[in-house]
């Protein structure tokens, strides 16, 4: 017995966002695409905003909030890499702290010892939380736009590629 299955697949294609890092003669290409979140400073300003994009343009960048972002007035962007085990470790440094407080302090408090609030633990449990935020910084990649980093925006449309193009 001969089963044939047909699938209809379609395929489209996405525009992305590319930043492109070189670093000691190595190009490292990182993709944003759209309905991502973008940290991102613009010249002349002083801090960073964050917002999700909705459209990428030829070189424009139009994010939920209305606002449009040329790409030439970006002077630097974030990006979050996020992995799976990463994110679990930061989340558990950080319980694992605040929790390890907790139960020192709640097990002094039904054993009655002094003082109550153990400075060891303190440092203990802090020394934790420090670690799993600094784990969280270490996530971020830090790119400044220049010379040597740049943003491009690519379309991948293969819908035309048989056409000629117009003179």
């Amino acid at each position: 017995m001969l089963l044939l299955v047909t699938c209809n697949f379609e395929c489209f294609s996405q525009k992305t966002l590319e930043v492109l890092v070189n670093r000691f003669g190595k190009l490292k290409k990182y993709e944003v695409f759209i309905g991502d979140h973008l940290e991102y400073k613009m010249k002349g300003k002083y801090s960073y905003r964050r917002d999700k994009i909705t459209n990428l343009q030829d070189s424009f960048i139009v994010f939920k909030s209305d606002s449009v972002v040329r790409l030439s007035l970006l002077k630097a962007v974030r990006l979050k890499k996020n992995h799976h085990l990463v994110r679990t470790l930061q989340t558990a440094f950080i319980a694992l702290g605040g929790g390890f407080i907790f139960l020192n302090t709640t097990n002094n408090l039904i054993n009655e010892r002094n003082p109550v609030v153990d400075p060891l633990a303190i440092l203990i449990g802090g020394g934790l939380i420090g670690t799993g935020i600094l784990i969280k910084q270490i996530n971020i990649k830090r790119v400044r736009i220049n010379d040597r980093n740049q943003l491009k925006i690519v379309d991948l449309n293969f819908n035309n590629l048989s056409e000629k193009p117009e003179k």
